[in-house]
């Protein structure tokens, strides 16, 4: 029986350690991501067995998101979604889950308060984080590698509670960016047959 407790209790001191050592990653590479300062990150999404390339450009909680023909403009309050097939621009206020859905570097704030931390086999050269998605997080399972030398992430790949999983990989990573307050809005006069639909 005291065989069988001490199993016990090293197995959930084990599981303790592995929680801690993945949210010293994430904090790690948190800190190494705010440090840039303003970025802009190319990378390659695949979801549906179909991949296309795009880009993000992040200041602080603005973003500007470019991939598969569709834009979004987020200044912190204000989104737009732009889809170049429709010629259409929804213009909403976001609750934080959708900003974290549109946004994958939403994990850098939301991944102590609705995820639980461990982590994976990962590589010599890389760490695999698991956040596991408690209820009401956006998602269900969000997979992090990050390359232990630059403590930048390689790969988001993130599962919805209706398993759609999308995949991000990170081709490149320009940091101290000089972005203008306009980086982040829709900009009409650069878009004079887009029918705009205020959805707010």
């Amino acid at each position: 029986m005291k065989r069988i407790l001490l199993a016990i209790v090293c197995l959930l001191t084990l599981c303790s350690v592995n929680a801690q050592d993945a949210t010293k990653v994430l904090d790690k590479t948190a800190t190494t991501l705010r440090a840039a300062g303003n970025v802009k990150i190319g990378f390659t999404l695949e979801a549906n067995g179909a991949s296309t390339v795009g880009y993000i450009k992040l200041q602080n909680q603005k973003f500007v998101l470019n991939v598969g023909g569709t834009i979004t403009w987020f200044d912190g309050k204000t989104m737009w979604t732009y889809v170049k097939a429709n010629e259409e621009v929804n213009v909403t206020t976001p609750s934080a889950d959708a900003v974290a859905k549109m946004n994958p570097y939403a994990f850098l704030s939301f991944y102590k308060k609705g995820y639980t931390a461990k982590m994976g086999k990962g590589t010599a050269k890389e760490h695999e984080v698991i956040l596991t998605g408690k209820s009401g997080s956006p998602y269900k399972r969000v997979v992090v590698c990050i390359n232990k030398s630059t403590k930048y992430p390689t790969s988001i790949t993130m599962t919805t509670s209706k398993d759609v999983t999308t995949k991000i990989l990170c081709n490149s990573f320009l940091k101290d960016q000089k972005y203008k307050e306009a980086t982040f809005r829709f900009n009409e006069k650069n878009y004079p047959d887009v029918e705009v639909i205020d959805l707010r």
